[in-house]
C-alpha cells in the first residue's frame, strides 16, 4: 500500500464518534478517502462531505440499514465499488439502549445483536477476504470500556453485544493474520451523554482531549503493521477504579 491512498469506510459517521473520526483522520492525512455510512443522518453526511471537500479531501456516502444483515453482501459489493476497494474497515456504528431483563423482547435483543455485533462480523468477514488477497487491510472495532469491562443493570444486551465485539476482535485478529490487523476502541464517556446513561460513568473529563486520543488512536491502528488482537481503552482510566 506504499504511495497509495487508504479507503476508509466508517459506519455510522453522520454523527458523534463516527463524525469525529472523519473530521480527525481528514486532518492528519488529506490522502486518507472516506466511504461514510449512515442509515438516517442523509444531510448531516452530505454536509460532512461538503466540509471534507472544502479541505481538499474526498469522501462519498452510502445509506444502509444495518438491521438487514441478509443484505450484507450486496451492500459491501456497492460500497467496494465507489473508490474501487476498502482498506480500513471501522465498525463504529451501534445502538444503546437501557431495558430491564425482564423486559427485553426477541426483538429488542435481535435488534441490540444485529447492529452492534452481527453487523460487524459480516462487514468483516466480506470485506476483509478482499483484503488477504490484496495481502493488506486494516479492521478496527469499537466496543465500549466499562460496558464490558464492569457492565451496567439493565443494560445486558448492550453489553452482551459489545463484549462479543471484544472476543471477535480477538479471534478475527488471529484468522486474517498476517495480512490484516484487527483490533478495538474502547472509548470511555468522551461526548454528552444520551438520556438516562448520564449516570453511568464515574469520572468527567475532557471531551475534546478524549476525542483527539481517539482520533490518534484510529491512525495509529491504521498506519501499524504490528498491532493485531488488541483493545485500546481509552476512558481515563475509569475502567481500572
Amino acid at each position: 500500500m506504499k504511495n497509495k491512498k487508504k479507503i476508509i469506510l466508517i459506519t455510522g459517521s453522520g454523527k458523534r464518534i463516527g463524525k469525529e473520526l472523519v473530521l480527525g483522520l481528514s486532518k492528519i492525512v488529506k490522502s486518507y478517502k472516506f466511504i461514510l455510512h449512515y442509515n438516517e443522518l442523509h444531510k448531516e453526511v452530505e454536509a460532512l462531505i461538503k466540509r471534507i471537500s472544502k479541505d481538499g479531501g474526498s469522501a462519498k456516502p452510502i445509506k444502509f440499514n444495518l438491521l438487514e444483515t441478509s443484505n450484507i453482501e450486496s451492500f459491501v459489493l456497492k460500497a467496494e465499488k465507489l473508490y474501487g476497494r476498502i482498506d480500513v474497515l471501522i465498525n463504529n456504528a451501534s445502538i444503546f439502549k437501557a431495558k430491564k431483563l425482564n423486559k427485553i423482547s426477541n426483538k429488542d435483543l435481535d435488534e441490540m445483536i444485529d447492529v452492534n455485533l452481527k453487523a460487524p462480523f459480516l462487514l468483516s468477514k466480506f470485506i476483509s477476504s478482499k483484503m488477504i488477497k490484496r495481502k493488506n487491510g486494516k479492521i478496527i472495532n469499537f466496543t465500549d470500556s466499562i460496558g464490558v469491562s464492569k457492565t451496567w443493570k439493565d443494560y445486558s444486551h448492550y453489553c452482551i453485544s459489545k463484549g462479543g465485539l471484544e472476543t471477535m476482535t480477538k479471534v478475527m485478529s488471529l484468522e486474517l493474520s498476517p495480512y490484516v490487523q484487527v483490533n478495538s476502541i474502547a472509548p470511555g464517556k468522551i461526548l454528552k451523554p444520551i438520556n438516562s446513561s448520564k449516570n453511568l460513568y464515574n469520572n468527567s473529563y475532557n471531551s475534546k482531549n478524549a476525542i483527539n486520543d481517539i482520533v490518534n488512536t484510529a491512525h495509529l491502528l491504521i498506519e501499524s503493521k504490528f498491532i493485531n488482537g488488541e483493545s485500546f481503552k481509552v476512558d481515563n482510566g475509569e475502567s481500572l477504579i
